[in-house]
């Protein structure tokens, strides 16, 4: 229920019982507008008002409930007018977006139509492109055919020549084949007197190689010394002035470094192992010295060791060498083997905290290896260092060997040692190198004069050459 239906229930509850009469005598077009009449005009409905009014109003000064609800009826015609007024302009309003979708409408119409246009001559375009084009696929087509038919011919014609050129082949691989095995039979046969041939020649030389390995047998036993071993392990080598070095014996030559200290002290764990009865013989022909750290493992494999280990100094022990020497249980010299004993050194590098680390760390180095020589001796360490620079400016101390026995230095001095060792022959199984036909080679100076350099000396060698002419010159 709207609110119209609502207001004219209440109207006709109201008013019914009180004004049937004047219900009766209105117009029975009074109530009209309630339909919705958009042409009916503004002036009829002021003068049905106005009458309507002038007739109420006379019954209102009469009754007050009456004239109340006069009041009322004009007020709901004046909604009512207002509600119809309302009404027609949503009509009017109406209308004209109706107008303008219609309008619309046309023009959506319009271009749709164009649109269609379009599309139907692009589709027409289109369909021209294709048909050229399925022409031009067709004229292709056939194009192709033509040239797989012609393709077809060429290869047919090569396919032909090929399968005559391979009976060809074959052919000759027939006859080259009938060839490689007649050659292959004469080679054979040729192998075959030769097998014959080199078995004679095998059986030539196993006679010859057995003559061969009698001699050899024989020359080899003539080489080999058969030493007389009781003779050769003694207890005390040193024996009528003769020093017996036996096999048991490790050579200690050149500069002293790790691998030569692991050298050493493998051999003098090898023979301890073999017999601590007999000694060990450290055998110096020339050393400069050199690591102390490396000569000290040395010494501690030397002090060691069960069996007692000798020193033998041929030609000369300087510095670590000599310290060797000098520790030993026991050591032996010639006479004019050189041992020469100086102070530890180092090159200096680093910055003067460096440096007066270093000197500290030399220092107690020398200690641990310069004090035990010194109470050999029999001196003081600060009395070992005085005599050192008393005998040299340089501080080397240096003594020929029977000098050196008396500085305690080395124990006993001996004239003549026997290598015991030494019992195959070098010329047959090698030994010492000969330096004269490779180093001694003859040379042309820049005057074109021949001369000879000569090999470097040992330290504390000299030369004692008569060389008038100076043919043998110094490098």
């Amino acid at each position: 229920m709207n609110y119209f239906q609502i207001i004219f229930r209440a109207l006709l509850v109201g008013i019914l019982p009180f004004s049937v009469s004047l219900w009766a005598q209105e117009d029975s077009n009074a109530l009209a507008p309630l339909t919705v009449n958009a042409s009916a005009s503004e002036s009829d409905s002021d003068s049905d008002s106005s009458d309507s009014e002038s007739k109420k109003s006379e019954k209102d000064s009469e009754d007050p409930e009456e004239k109340a609800r006069s009041e009322e009826l004009k007020r709901l015609r004046g909604e009512r007018d207002l509600i119809a007024a309302r009404l027609a302009l949503r009509a009017e309003t109406f209308k004209e977006e109706l107008q303008g979708m219609r309008e619309e409408k046309e023009r959506l119409s319009m271009e749709n139509s164009i649109a269609r246009e379009r599309l139907t001559a692009e589709l027409s375009a289109l369909k021209t492109e294709n048909d050229r084009l399925n022409a031009k696929i067709d004229n292709l087509n056939k194009e192709l055919s033509l040239a797989g038919l012609e393709q077809k011919k060429l290869l047919s014609v090569e396919l032909r020549d090929l399968q005559l050129e391979e009976e060809r082949l074959k052919l000759q691989n027939s006859i080259a084949l009938k060839k490689i095995e007649t050659e292959l039979n004469t080679l054979r046969l040729e192998d075959t007197k030769l097998k014959h041939r080199r078995g004679k020649l095998d059986l030539d030389v196993a006679e010859l190689q057995s003559k061969l390995a009698v001699k050899e047998k024989g020359d080899l036993v003539e080489d080999l010394v058969y030493a007389n071993r009781e003779l050769m392990y003694l207890k005390e080598p040193y024996v009528d002035g003769v020093l017996h070095v036996s096999d048991r014996r490790v050579a200690l030559n050149g500069v002293i470094w790790s691998g030569l200290a692991d050298y050493v002290s493998e051999r003098i764990n090898f023979y301890n192992n073999e017999s601590t009865e007999y000694p060990i013989f450290l055998v110096i022909d020339s050393s400069p010295g050199g690591s102390v750290m490396s000569g000290y493992k040395i010494l501690k494999a030397m002090h060691g060791s069960k069996a007692p280990v000798y020193v033998v100094v041929k030609s000369y022990a300087a510095s670590m060498a000599a310290s060797i020497a000098t520790l030993a249980k026991r050591s032996y010299c010639y006479p004019n083997a050189v041992v020469l004993h100086h102070q530890i050194s180092w090159g200096v590098s680093g910055n003067l905290t460096q440096q007066r680390e270093f000197l500290e760390e030399a220092e107690e180095w020398w200690r641990r290896l310069a004090i035990p020589i010194a109470e050999k001796m029999g001196l003081t360490l600060d009395e070992f260092i005085t005599l050192m620079y008393e005998k040299n400016s340089d501080g080397d101390w240096r003594e020929f060997g029977d000098k050196a026995v008396e500085y305690k230095w080395i124990d006993q001095v001996v004239d003549r040692i026997w290598e015991m060792s030494v019992d195959k022959n070098p010329d047959r199984f090698g030994g010492s190198l000969i330096f004269a036909e490779e180093t001694l080679k003859e040379s042309l100076d820049d005057e074109g004069n021949p001369y000879v350099a000569l090999p470097r000396l040992e330290p504390f060698d000299f030369y004692y050459l008569y060389n008038t002419d100076r043919y043998y010159r110094m490098r």
